[in-house]
């Protein structure tokens, strides 16, 4: 029988920014520039803002199963057989979402610092890391959400500080260059990220020991949030344009390259990694603990966690190596389908399920949540 483990109120709220935070910043920033150019900073912002939402509905409906986790409510909300039908396809998305997650780190290392080494150890090695993270288990991932949040702040006040001499407002402008419809249509990217955040508190919040005022929680871990990342492309574009991020795959590495902090550290990429290691970790970690909870719930395999978190550690180490062997192919993978299966899924779910449990009459009475 599995120890049931307890987060606090405080960790959870650390924990959202490190959901998303590792490949917002620089990866799809890109990826949305390439669509919109100078407008990728109103396109993600508009995103943000749907997507803190649809975060705002997930926990909204968690109140009403404050113990169950997505796809538990999907069992009791639209039936046993479509309750482990989405319980496997979540298991399915999340490991993607690892191999998307992972992939942030495995290309920083592979495009920067260890060109030389095989790209499918560095894979193999990260998935050992992160295996060896659900394995210990995840409470244990998720106290490492504070030394990431404290990197964020730092890479953010280093990379504003020593880029800001270089910034020109006139790449930002015209602001909705692109028209309000095409930035809302492009706003699907960001959701590669916040699909990560608004599924995988599916799958958390059940853990919280004290689940009063998570809707005000959530609330100000998404502007904490919104505020970290949407700096980023704002950024960027002021510094090195919107011609430049169509360029480059790692646009964030472009970004900091111009960083100079002072005449003895011109240049810092390996200081931003190791700054950038440990929210990139919790992200990955904590999909991968996703996937080994959707698998187990949805398949009844609760004695035989140790077997699946192995078993799903070489569809891990594949989906890794496979989206990204060709960084192109991954850069292709994000636009098109991954921003759509994140967009559908994270929209669709949550929405279906109030719907459904409204129209049901399962969201009448609100339990009372259990502390401990």
């Amino acid at each position: 029988m599995m120890t049931k483990v307890k987060i606090s109120r405080f960790q959870y709220f650390l924990l959202i920014p490190n959901l998303l935070f590792a490949k917002a910043i620089g990866i799809t920033a890109g990826v949305t520039a390439r669509s919109v150019g100078s407008d990728a900073w109103t396109s993600m912002s508009i995103g943000f803002l749907l997507g803190t939402a649809i975060i705002l509905a997930m926990v909204y409906l968690h109140s009403r199963f404050p113990e169950k986790t997505i796809v538990q409510i999907s069992e009791e909300v639209v039936g046993k057989w479509l309750g482990k039908l989405t319980g496997i396809v979540l298991a399915l998305f999340f490991i993607l979402a690892f191999g998307a997650s992972a992939n942030v780190m495995t290309m920083h290392l592979k495009e920067y610092f260890l060109v030389e080494t095989p790209f499918w150890l560095i894979c193999f090695v990260y998935t050992l890391l992160c295996m060896y993270g659900v394995f210990v288990g995840i409470e244990n991932i998720v106290r490492f959400s504070l030394f990431g949040l404290l990197g964020c702040l730092l890479i953010n006040i280093t990379m504003i500080f020593g880029t800001w001499g270089d910034f020109d407002l006139i790449n930002l402008l015209p602001v909705l260059d692109r028209g309000l419809s095409a930035n809302i249509a492009n706003s699907i990217y960001i959701f590669g990220d916040l699909a990560m955040a608004i599924l995988g508190i599916g799958m958390i919040y059940p853990l919280l020991n004290n689940k009063d005022k998570t809707f005000v929680i959530s609330f100000w871990a998404m502007v904490l949030s919104g505020i970290l990342i949407l700096i980023w492309p704002i950024m960027e574009l002021g510094v090195i344009g919107s011609g430049a991020m169509q360029q480059y795959v790692v646009v964030c590495m472009q970004q900091v390259r111009c960083a100079q902090l002072t005449g003895y550290l011109p240049r810092y990429e390996l200081i931003m990694v190791s700054f950038f290691t440990f929210t990139t970790f919790v992200q990955s970690a904590t999909m991968y603990y996703c996937s080994v909870q959707s698998f187990q719930q949805s398949s009844g395999m609760l004695k035989n966690r140790q077997i699946i978190i192995l078993l799903l550690a070489i569809a891990m180490f594949l989906a890794t190596f496979l989206m990204a062997n060709d960084h192109n192919n991954y850069i292709h993978f994000l636009a098109y389908p991954w921003a759509q299966i994140c967009t559908i899924l994270s929209l669709g779910l949550p929405v279906v399920l109030i719907m459904t449990a409204l129209i049901r009459g399962k969201l009448k009475n609100k339990p009372t949540p259990a502390k401990t």
